[in-house]
């Protein structure tokens, strides 16, 4: 009976993962996992991708990790700036100055989260330093489930504009706060202080020029190609991975450098040349890979070694949150239930790796990196797995869900 083996040279070396092979795994054990938590109508499919991802990561099969997940991460930058560029197209400064109290509210959100995060976290006997960064990195909402969220119950309206609109100056204050707090509370005995003041300087500076840039090259391509929504399309996404290109080469964050662009972008073109656009399936495709990716780094570990930590961040944040939208309910026209459900839409906390740079900035901050990195991945696992039932849940009592889930 003759035998049949495959020529030695076929397979001389070992089988690797490649982007093709990790990008078709992603969207596939994603689409799975959604599809099944999506039969509860409750439970928003993006909580299916996390699990997706958790059952393959490192805290499951262990089959998305090391180089793989970091492979991974290219596709997570292009989602999570595709969900900011929609994200930051909802802040209007004209509409702001007319709903003043909206900013005054997420202003004094920002301050009292970072003083009930901090005092509660010293209470509960972590260092000075690791308890201020951390109030600060809390303040930001995560901006991919908010969008997802949105788009998928197709909400509109009144509640849905300032969840939106919160969500995207909660990040750039979270974003800036962060860049200017780091060299005052950074641990690092061997770095001078003037490298990492130039450091911030650098960051903040280079992504707004960056962005400022972006804006300036993307807007004379709009009037070229006119207002033709698929030319347009195809412009801004382009453009969204150019900038993530430079970003990432010239060591900028990522999320600061696209959530500037798109405030600029809606608030600087006066001729309206650049065209609202809906990216709908081409967006799902890395909305899938980037909560599978989120799943698969999760480690329950990181939350079982420091729960009461995890417990005192998460409550001192939601009970800020829930004191400045109630403080100021009345003067921005808010019912009570209009303001609860503010409160429960913005309980997602901004993923940390993403939102504000720590990979990027861990060359340069090692210590404090590693010593703030366990605290924030605890309450990651509780908000991103419970944070998207509570907006959907949110939006549904809001009245502005266009069609259920």
């Amino acid at each position: 009976m003759p035998s049949w083996t495959l020529p030695s040279f076929i397979l001389a070396q070992p089988i690797q993962w490649n982007a093709l092979l990790l990008f078709g795994s992603l969207l596939l054990f994603g689409l799975i996992g959604g599809h099944l938590v999506s039969k509860n109508p409750w439970i928003p499919r993006i909580t299916g991708y996390l699990l997706a991802g958790f059952a393959l990561g490192v805290g499951g099969l262990n089959l998305l990790s090391g180089d793989v997940l970091r492979l991974a991460n290219i596709f997570a930058d292009i989602a999570v700036a595709l969900m900011v560029y929609q994200l930051g197209r909802y802040v209007d400064i004209g509409w702001l100055r007319r709903e003043k109290w909206l900013l005054v509210t997420v202003l004094s959100s920002a301050l009292l989260c970072f003083l009930f995060v901090f005092a509660a976290l010293e209470w509960c006997g972590l260092p000075r330093p690791v308890a201020m960064l951390a109030g600060v990195l809390a303040i930001g909402t995560a901006p991919a489930v908010v969008m997802v969220v949105v788009r998928d119950l197709k909400a509109e309206g009144h509640i849905t504009r300032r969840l939106a609109a919160m969500t995207a100056l909660n990040n750039l204050i979270a974003l800036l706060a962060a860049y200017l707090l780091l060299p005052i509370v950074a641990t690092e005995g061997l770095t001078n202080l003037a490298t990492l003041v130039s450091h911030t300087l650098y960051s903040l500076c280079g992504s707004l020029l960056l962005a400022y840039v972006t804006y300036r090259l993307t807007m004379p391509l709009a009037r070229f190609f006119g207002r033709e929504r698929t030319r347009q399309f195809v412009l801004v996404v382009s453009v969204i991975t150019l900038s993530i290109g430079a970003a990432h080469a010239l060591q900028l964050p990522v999320l600061l450098t696209m959530l500037l662009f798109s405030i600029l972008s809606k608030n600087l073109d006066l001729q309206y040349d650049l065209m609202e656009l809906e990216f709908d399936i081409a967006s799902e495709l890395f909305i899938v890979v980037l909560f599978v990716t989120i799943g698969a780094s999760t480690r329950l570990s990181d939350l079982f070694t420091i729960g009461v930590a995890v417990a005192a961040l998460i409550g001192a944040r939601f009970a800020a949150i829930g004191c400045s939208v109630f403080m100021f309910a009345r003067p921005a026209r808010l019912k009570w239930r209009q303001a609860g459900v503010l409160v429960m839409g913005n309980l997602p906390m901004a993923e940390a790796g993403m939102g504000v740079g720590l990979i990027q900035i861990s060359l340069l901050y090692p210590h404090t990196t590693a010593e703030i990195a366990p605290l924030l991945a605890g309450a990651l696992i509780v908000l991103e797995l419970f944070g998207p039932v509570a907006t959907q849940l949110a939006l549904k009592l809001s009245g502005e869900s266009g069609r259920e889930s």
